[in-house]
């Protein structure tokens, strides 16, 4: 530990309080040791060994050691957890009390969402709880799935998470800005006529500290995508992370001018598309998923508008940091839900973005979508969406929702000295990036004096090429990998 300590200083002391975390707590405390008696005696004189931050004979001596051992770790206690844990649980073992919960008057969540009003002879009441409790992982996270089954026989899945952090209360509220959003969308010509409509999931505080998410069972991430062509064929999910890694340690070290950084960000990149990852892994899973021709067409229709209507909101809010584990979609219907989906705000209140592409549009998506897909639904799709908020009856509603939203999340976290003035600053910003990209209305006479005429189209077709763009892509980080 020594050694890194004297090289990475401040990643040193956090390296060492994780891995005590892991080892004394995690794993092999007192608790562990009496639950799971073989687990411990299997692996933890191996695991002292490898990871023990106070041992200076067989810690390791740099990050890239350290990072293949850690990594060989993960998969051990990844596949022992899943081999000693069920995948499913059941409700009578887990909770007595859910089990003989039988309440006439409990309606099942999510029905007043909607802007349609419910007769109360059709509102669906609870009528159990599924009587098995499936467990879901994700992205090194494991959650409990709920099944509500209701008066009429439909089943709503909910995953019950726990820990939540700080931004949670943000997911629920910019949900309900998308939902405000649905109800412009509705009353605009063209998006109604697309069907542009966001997926909204029902998220139900159950006391501070858990929340039921709801969950489709055809979920999965992109990031699973990728992972199952990786295991697939024999690969190694983060070869090119390491590859990209070690193509800037020159960079990292200094040996270079900054100027010949981007150069070799982007060697590395292409290097990375031209023998590692191709453009057709997310297509061939699809291919392989579905179930025939009309099927894919329908699925690729709907991805295309969900997908269309994420990067329209990660660009109207700035909302950066979409790596591959963060985009959940369902795989018969397309619809999609980003997780963690929410701006981050500077010391002064204002929007934070430095990312150099707008939003996620990579090689494997346009590859699915073909330029067609690209050119017709996704750009045809932003541009209805963009202008349907911002059009003449809907402009005064969409500020004061904006204004509603920024308030609340400002609110906990900055001083009130000029916090009204910072709330109209970060509506009026999100509004001029929404008009920058909605389509423009011209008389005849202006239209005929454009020389050449412009496209209605061309704000979102010039972003979706710098989303596009190599060089930009190039440098975003490598756990985005903006190579898949």
């Amino acid at each position: 530990m020594e050694a890194l300590r004297s090289k990475h200083t401040n990643l040193a002391s956090e390296l060492e309080t994780l891995l005590t975390e892991i080892g004394s707590r995690a794993c092999f405390s007192q608790d562990a040791v009496n639950k799971h008696v073989e687990f411990v005696r299997e692996y933890k004189q191996d695991f002292e060994r490898d990871l023990d931050p106070g041992s200076t004979t067989t810690f390791p001596a740099t990050l890239s050691e350290l990072t293949e051992r850690l990594k060989h770790w993960k998969n051990v206690l990844q596949s022992n957890v899943e081999d000693r844990f069920p995948a499913v649980l059941k409700l009578e073992e887990e909770s007595r009390v859910l089990r003989d919960f039988h309440v006439v008057d409990v309606e099942v969540p999510g029905q007043y969402f909607n802007d349609q009003e419910i007769a109360p002879d059709h509102t669906v009441k609870l009528d159990r709880v599924g009587a098995d409790i499936p467990i879901v992982r994700r992205h090194g996270s494991s959650f409990r799935r709920l099944t509500l089954i209701g008066s009429d026989g439909s089943q709503r899945h909910f995953i019950v998470q726990t820990s939540l952090t700080p931004n949670a209360r943000s997911d629920e509220r910019i949900l309900q800005l998308f939902r405000v959003m649905n109800q412009m969308f509705d009353k605009h010509k063209e998006s109604r006529r697309r069907h542009i409509s966001i997926h909204t999931p029902i998220i139900i505080p159950v006391w501070s500290q858990v929340r039921m998410v709801e969950d489709d069972l055809m979920y999965s991430t992109f990031l699973e995508v990728y992972e199952n062509h990786c295991a697939r064929n024999d690969k190694e999910a983060d070869l090119p992370i390491t590859y990209f890694k070690e193509q800037l340690n020159q960079a990292i070290s200094g040996q270079i001018s900054p100027e010949a950084v981007v150069d070799l960000r982007l060697q590395a990149y292409n290097d990375i598309t031209r023998n590692l990852v191709t453009d057709g892994i997310f297509s061939q899973y699809m291919y392989k998923t579905l179930l025939n021709g009309n099927h894919m067409w329908a699925f690729k229709k709907q991805f295309a508008i969900q997908l269309a209507l994420s990067s329209f909101m990660s660009l109207m809010l700035q909302i950066g940091g979409r790596s591959p584990n963060k985009i959940l979609f369902a795989k018969n219907t397309g619809k999609i839900f980003q997780t963690d989906f929410h701006p981050a705000y500077d010391a002064n209140g204002m929007i934070e973005f430095n990312e150099p592409v707008p939003f996620r549009l990579t090689r494997n998506m346009q590859a699915f979508f073909s330029h067609f897909g690209v050119e017709g639904l996704i750009v045809s799709a932003m541009c209805a969406a963009a202008q349907a908020v911002v059009s003449p009856k809907q402009s005064q509603h969409l500020w004061h929702q904006l204004a509603m939203f920024f308030r609340d999340e400002l609110l906990s976290c900055m001083n009130p000295a000029d916090f009204k003035q910072k709330v109209i600053t970060n509506v009026e910003h999100v509004i001029g990036r929404i008009n920058r990209i909605a389509p423009q209305y011209f008389s005849e006479e202006e239209d005929n004096a454009m020389e050449p005429p412009q496209s209605v189209q061309r704000g979102v077709t010039e972003l979706v090429e710098a989303a596009l763009t190599p060089r930009n892509l190039c440098m975003m980080d490598p756990t985005w990998h903006p190579w898949f």
